[in-house]
């Protein structure tokens, strides 16, 4: 008893902390100089602040999307979006949520995170206001508590990097129009990668071949045969004139001239 009367006061706490709000407010991040989000990288342990990595989130979808986590958003633009079935603004704002699913499908991934007390009808309510994108539901509040959520709802915009970009609180009519420019902003960025293993890599390498060509392109010397394999090690002096440069002419780069012909002439 003593535990159900702790929970359901933490329950209570949360949700006198958090407010709908019709209105709405933005925070955001801009990218660096260099085209790349933010710190970008491992998730952490909270608050979601602009220009950091998101904190860490972890939630069972309830619609048969698998599992909602950092690493199921790595990699590409994403929405991370904390709702409840109470919240007004969050029936008004999953239509446009829907819509941004749809228009951005394979290059924006969304996700709706329920903070109601209980999972009961928290999938049937994303269904009948339109979600087809993930919908997962927050036991005990963990995730929005880590993620310091304030407002109903809620929105973050995150990078490919998982840094957090932008963040919504409350909704607006307008607020759609807004996210998706900023969708539009993050996906022409460059996708997170290591650098030097991108196109610095692939100009090295295509300069560097020339460089290797130089000795293979220098001129053979006179009486060399077939001379490209020798054309780095010079042949030795040749003594006289017609008769070794006659026979290395004609056999090519097998034998140098002269090669066997010395000791015969010493006798």
């Amino acid at each position: 008893m003593a535990t159900t009367r702790s929970n359901a006061a933490l329950a209570l706490a949360f949700i006198v902390s958090v407010t709908a709000a019709c209105g709405g407010s933005k925070q955001e991040a801009k990218a660096p100089s260099g085209g790349e989000g933010g710190e970008g990288g491992d998730s952490h342990s909270g608050p979601a602040e602009v220009g950091k990595p998101a904190p860490d989130l972890s939630v069972e979808s309830l619609n048969g999307k698998g599992k909602i986590s950092n690493e199921s958003l790595s990699g590409k633009v994403a929405i991370v979006d904390f709702w409840a079935t109470w919240c007004a603004p969050c029936k008004q704002s999953f239509p446009k949520l829907e819509e941004m699913a749809k228009k951005y499908a394979g290059k924006v991934e969304i996700v709706g995170v329920s903070v109601d007390d209980s999972k009961d009808g928290v999938a049937d309510w994303a269904k009948e206001n339109g979600a087809t994108f993930a919908i997962g539901w927050d036991d005990g509040h963990a995730n929005a508590n880590r993620w310091k959520v304030g407002t109903m709802p809620t929105t973050y915009i995150l990078d490919s990097s998982g840094t957090v970009r932008y963040i919504h609180d409350g909704y607006r009519p307008s607020e759609a129009d807004e996210i998706q420019k900023e969708l539009v902003a993050l996906q022409a960025e460059p996708v997170s990668a290591p650098k030097g293993k991108g196109k610095e890599a692939s100009e090295t390498a295509a300069a560097d071949p020339p460089k290797e060509k130089e000795p293979a392109e220098a001129p053979p010397a006179a009486g060399d045969g077939d001379g490209e394999g020798e054309a780095a090690t010079p042949p030795p002096p040749k003594k006289g004139g017609g008769k070794g440069a006659g026979k290395g002419g004609g056999k090519g780069g097998g034998k140098k001239p002269g090669g066997k012909k010395q000791p015969k002439k010493k006798g």
